[in-house]
């Protein structure tokens, strides 16, 4: 959204008067207030055109031709904007950086880049061309080769030590800030079309065959009997849409379709009611592997059903759709669909939401299929860690929650802003768990080195955590973390020396899936926080109640909140952790 602010007061009502006198003659009681306009449709065009693509480029059938003879037609590679951009930058030395599944296309993008970039320019005035000026060109452009597992891996400090002006990161979201890399970067989404109508009519015809055997299931016994069995009620399916962000447009297209289909259905079918969740700040229905939408099965989904109606009538400038049937006596299911070609995203969406039904769609292989994930042995396995953590350190939490904030005893679950407010308490009142005659444990503290994977600002907070407790801290960095490299600095046995424990920043799932392979814990940053009974463990249960009870019952997914807004002091956008800068928290 463009906006504008009214003029200085020194600036719009001086009459020719000095600004200085104007300054002198002031009140200084209260300061003017400042007045924030929206811009009106067609005003300040140039402004409005600044970060358009010129017809030069956008325009162009040599540069269209050799795209679509070089490049997959169903890949969105943003050729022309990142031409664009390079031009207006003025950067003559180009880095691209792409994930394993595009590096076969790195080549053929640069070439692409190389022979087109400052080659073709708008008709310039006569005489406005200084004559000593040589054309620009592309003089070098470099392919960073290192893996790349996601955004949080831009490598903008290599791009930078190669002496590049401009960082190409293709593949991912915007995680890391543009204001946080030493060197302009671009992302490209790289969005992949798909055949949306086969996904559409591929969920319609498994909710119906699903819905006709279990007609068949319940009118059974009165067929038997030879009593025809009554007309079975409508079953409304709540599908939560969501994807990896290639497929982000094919995803909210998806869930538009089945409304409208459905909405125009007769009675007796199968109603598939539609929305696309939202992590912020990541684009609607798009899923990471560490980050993805929560509480989804306790939602208010008619609600949520309204405001999509809503919002898709202000779009299209129409009249609302009616409200689909809110009968209590209709049967529903809640079911998330995932439009993805691998299960690594998808994962996070079960561990966050465990309750709930999974279904992927591979749009390449063209098949619906139902995913499952052992989410109570991956929950066992990581409370034992957290458990041997407390049992190396010496650490002896309380027997009743507490909630951090108020003091007093809370045996519900926190939410996401109670357990962010929980954390970094005054020293004085932290128990003093460690005694006195025990040796000085040492923990060590992981900073992933993969691009930008580790969050500096975090590991100022935990440092300053562990140091508050009496706890010893070591600090490696990391680029890949190998069970082997970790054992050469670690003590799997109570003697003394090394490392008793580690805490990885870098990637969560690391912890999550093969955290149990290492021969001590490796816990992730929110692992810890519970370990040391910062926060109200919501996921895992009490840490010392040794029931493997309901687990399933309590409906509650570990959280998947490392690059969102409502994520704790654990998470990249928790208060300053966003400036992801070293901060001093005090001891």
């Amino acid at each position: 959204m463009n906006h504008e602010s009214s003029p200085p007061l020194d600036d719009a009502n001086n009459n020719g008067k000095d600004s200085s006198t104007i300054a002198a003659n002031a009140p200084t009681t209260k300061r003017a207030p400042r007045i924030i306009r929206r811009k009106k449709k067609g005003s300040s065009a140039a402004a409005a055109d600044a970060n358009d693509i010129p017809p030069h480029i956008q325009n162009n059938a040599q540069l269209h031709h050799i795209i679509s003879t070089t490049l997959p037609k169903d890949y969105e590679f943003e050729i022309p904007k990142t031409i664009w951009r390079i031009e207006k930058s003025n950067a003559t030395a180009i880095a691209l950086q792409l994930p394993e599944g595009l590096t076969m296309y790195a080549s053929t993008i640069g070439d692409i880049l190389v022979k087109f970039a400052y080659r073709f320019h708008p008709p310039s005035h006569q005489g406005s061309e200084d004559k000593n000026d040589k054309p620009k060109e592309i003089k070098s452009l470099s392919i960073l080769g290192d893996v790349t597992y996601g955004a949080c891996c831009i490598d903008d400090l290599s791009a930078r030590a190669l002496g590049c002006e401009l960082l190409v990161h293709y593949g991912h979201s915007c995680l890391v800030p543009l204001t946080c890399t030493v060197i302009p970067c671009l992302y490209v989404f790289v969005e992949i079309r798909v055949d949306v109508q086969h996904l559409v009519d591929c969920a319609k015809l498994t909710f119906l065959e699903e819905e006709k055997e279990r007609q068949q299931n319940d009118n059974f016994g009165e067929e038997k009997d030879g009593c025809p069995g009554s007309a079975a009620p409508t079953r409304i399916i709540e599908a939560l849409f969501m994807g990896t962000v290639q497929f982000r447009s094919a995803v909210v297209e998806s869930a538009q379709r089945l409304n409208a289909e459905c909405n125009s259905s007769s009675p007796d079918q199968v109603q598939i009611q539609c929305i696309v969740p939202q992590a912020k700040p990541l684009s609607p229905g798009e899923v990471l592997g560490c980050t993805a939408p929560s509480r989804l099965a306790q939602m208010d989904f008619q609600e949520a059903m309204s405001k999509t109606r809503r919002r898709q009538a202000r779009k299209n400038q129409g009249s609302i759709p009616s409200e689909a049937s809110t009968d209590e006596t209709i049967p529903r299911e809640r079911v998330m669909i995932f439009l993805a070609d691998g299960r690594f995203h998808l994962e996070a969406a079960m561990i966050s939401n465990p309750s709930l039904r999974a279904l992927r769609y591979d749009p390449y292989s063209k098949t619906l299929t139902e995913e499952r994930y052992e989410i109570v042995q991956m929950k066992k396995l990581r409370r034992e860690a957290i458990l041997s953590v407390r049992q190396v350190l010496g650490i002896s939490p309380p027997t009743q929650r507490v909630d951090a904030v108020s003091g007093r005893v809370d045996s519900s679950t926190q939410s996401s802003d109670d357990i962010a407010n929980s954390v970094l308490k005054q020293t004085s009142s932290r128990p003093q768990s460690l005694s006195d005659s025990s040796p000085p444990k040492t923990m060590g503290i992981i900073l992933g080195t993969l691009g930008r994977q580790g969050n500096p600002a975090i590991l100022a907070r935990i440092r300053s955590l562990l140091l508050s407790y009496g706890i010893r801290s070591v600090i490696v960095l990391l680029s890949e973390i190998m069970p082997k490299k970790l054992e050469m600095m670690s003590n799997s046995t109570q003697g003394s020396g090394g490392v008793c424990a580690w805490v990885q920043i870098a990637c969560p799932r690391l912890s999550i899936d093969w955290g149990h392979y290492f021969c001590v814990p490796v816990l992730s940053p929110f692992e810890l926080f519970v370990a040391l009974g910062e926060v109200v463990d919501p996921t895992l249960w009490s840490a010392d109640e040794e029931k493997e009870g309901s687990i399933e019952d309590q409906d509650v997914g570990y959280p998947m909140d490392f690059y969102s807004n409502k994520g704790g002091p654990w998470a990249n956008y928790f208060d300053s952790n966003k400036q992801r800068k070293v901060m001093s928290y005090g001891t």
